[in-house]
């Protein structure tokens, strides 16, 4: 299945999202879920908001322990995290 994670930052934890980047950009590549994209979410006139994962998963399951283990969740770089199953309806299929 098809799954997106839409993560909102905290604007208090500037500093927090630049200290833990590198380790944040390791884990999505890690592995542990084929993540199909990824990227930051920002406001228009340049800053970073938030994040948007999008990933082959077994179950929704799958993808809150995944998202549980990265360290802007775990550091609170992100201070809301939603999980959804993705059916996309145009565009390429998979």
């Amino acid at each position: 299945m098809l799954a997106i994670r839409i993560a909102l930052s905290d604007p208090q934890k500037t500093e927090a999202r630049l200290e833990h980047l590198e380790d944040h950009r390791r884990y999505l590549r890690s592995g542990r879920v084929d993540v199909l994209q990824s990227g930051p979410i920002d406001d228009g006139v340049g800053a970073v908001t938030g994040g948007l994962v999008v990933a082959e998963v077994g179950s929704l399951d799958d993808m809150h322990a995944f998202s549980a283990g990265d360290p802007f969740v775990i550091n609170g770089v992100y201070n809301r995290v939603n999980v959804f199953e993705w059916k996309p309806t145009i565009g390429n299929s998979r």
